[in-house]
C-alpha cells in the first residue's frame, strides 16, 4: 500500500513537470512567432521596395502580407508570404535576415527580399497594360 503511495506521487509530479514543460515550449514558440511578426511589420518596407524595384510599368499599388504563414527558415531568418492588387493568385514569398558579416557597415541590419514570384504575378509584372 505504502508503495502504491509513492509511486502515485512519483506519476503526479511527473505529470506535472511534464505539462510544465509543455507550457514552457508553446510560450517560447509563442514568443518567438510573436517576435517574426513584429520584424517583418517593422520591415515590410524591405519586400515593398524588392517587388516594386521588378515592377517597370508601375502596376503595384497594394501590397499584402500574411502574417499568419510567418515562419522560421531552418537556414536562418524569416519566410512570409504575400499578394499583391488583393488577388491572391498573384502571391510571393519572401524572407528577412540579419546580417551577420562582422566589419561591414550594414552589420546587425535586417536584409528583405523576395525569393520567388508566382508565375501570374511575373505575368502580371512583365505586361504593360493599355
Amino acid at each position: 500500500m505504502k508503495r502504491m503511495k509513492i509511486i502515485g506521487i512519483l506519476a503526479g509530479i511527473l505529470v506535472i513537470v511534464l505539462i510544465g514543460f509543455g507550457v514552457k515550449h508553446y510560450m517560447d514558440d509563442k514568443k518567438l512567432q510573436d517576435d517574426m511578426v513584429k520584424v517583418v511589420k517593422e520591415n515590410k518596407h524591405l519586400i515593398e521596395e524588392d517587388l516594386r524595384s521588378d515592377d517597370k510599368f508601375n502596376k503595384i499599388k497594394n501590397i499584402t502580407i500574411d502574417y499568419d504563414s510567418v515562419k522560421h527558415n531552418p537556414m536562418g531568418g524569416i519566410m512570409v508570404e504575400g499578394y499583391v492588387e488583393n488577388d491572391k493568385n498573384l502571391k510571393f514569398t519572401a524572407g528577412f535576415n540579419k546580417n551577420s558579416q562582422e566589419g561591414t557597415p550594414e552589420y546587425d541590419e535586417i536584409e528583405g527580399w523576395v525569393s520567388s514570384e508566382s508565375e501570374k504575378l511575373d505575368d502580371y509584372l512583365q505586361k504593360e497594360t493599355k
